[in-house]
């Protein structure tokens, strides 16, 4: 069986590859890998390319190889009961059946409890790949499987990445910070970042002035603009560690947040700013579970102006 090789999709991630490259020398084929770590590091590429070496073979549609699409905004226990279905059956064409499960922390408490009993009494033909942005699944489904990480990249790889793609050294600089992926950094050198960014300040100056109107109509703005919504917490992100750093009187450290809104946030205290930068990352969290999109950050934003209200 041929290795996987390192490609534009799985950048950084030679340590994952190398331990699925030792499973595949040492021909000890586990039932089940889970793949676990942030979006957009190429857990999903690299598990159909995996399943292709498998499978040996580069079709799309092979018999033997199932992707479990999720039809609504969760894995439901309906599509969990058709994969263990056709799991029952043999190989048709490969020596084995390989399923791909993306966004496996999208499942439902049903799903996962189905899909245990698989775990469990798995098949001698069967390899489950699953590749998940969260550890939510539950221990006992993470427990049945072989785990291999995949990590976020660091600024100054971003930033190297973004330059090979023409973007001006400033806004790599940027977007490097916010991101944790090369897809995300991709994505947001794509979007109107600075318009994004602007957005990011305008709010933060509105819940500074106890303007909650304005955020929730933001928030109504960007239901169905995902890829603008992520870039703009991202963004939010960013403005709370810049103010804790100003509150901690390292002002040189700052990245993003203008000072003079440092200097309205600082009242809030280091606790405060780190009690909302958790706020803001579990909104992001949430949100990625397709959570509410209006009332995950109508939320936020007034969490953010209670807080500033009592100092401001």
């Amino acid at each position: 069986m041929n290795l996987l090789q390192i490609t534009p999709q799985v950048r950084g991630q030679e340590r994952a590859l190398s331990a699925i490259n030792q499973v595949i020398l040492r021909n000890e084929i586990a039932h089940a890998y889970l793949f676990l770590g942030p979006k957009g590091t190429g857990k999903v590429s690299t598990a159909m390319s995996w399943a292709a070496l498998l499978l040996e073979s580069e079709r799309q549609e092979h018999p033997d190889l199932l992707v479990l699409e999720r039809q609504k905004d969760t894995i439901g226990i309906g599509e969990v009961r058709r994969l263990i279905e056709w799991l029952t059956f043999k190989p048709y064409m490969a020596k084995r059946k390989v399923a791909v499960i993306p966004d496996a922390h999208c499942m439902s408490t049903e799903a996962a409890n189905a899909l245990l009993k698989a775990l469990e009494e798995p098949a001698p033909d069967v390899v489950l790949l699953l590749t998940a942005d969260l550890e939510s699944l539950p221990a006992t489904v993470i427990s049945r499987c072989q785990v291999i990480r995949f990590r976020g990249l660091m600024p100054e790889e971003l930033e190297e990445l973004l330059a090979e793609r023409g973007v001006e050294p400033e806004l790599s600089r940027e977007i490097a910070e916010l991101s944790s992926s090369p897809q995300q950094a991709l994505v947001m050198a794509e979007i109107d970042f600075a318009g994004v960014k602007e957005m990011a300040e305008n709010l933060l100056r509105q819940l500074v002035e106890g303007d909650r109107l304005g955020a929730f109509e933001l928030a109504e703005r960007l239901e169905k603009d995902d890829i603008k919504r992520e870039a703009l917490l991202s963004i939010l992100e960013v403005f709370m560690r810049d103010a804790i750093f100003f509150a901690k009187g390292l002002s040189e450290q700052m990245i993003l947040l203008p000072v003079d809104l440092a200097d309205k946030m600082a009242p809030v205290g280091v606790g405060g700013l780190a009690s909302l930068l958790r706020l803001i990352g579990k909104t992001r969290r949430d949100l990625s579970r397709n959570a509410n999109s209006v009332l995950n950050q109508a939320n936020l934003y007034l969490n953010i102006a209670d807080s500033l209200k009592e100092v401001v």
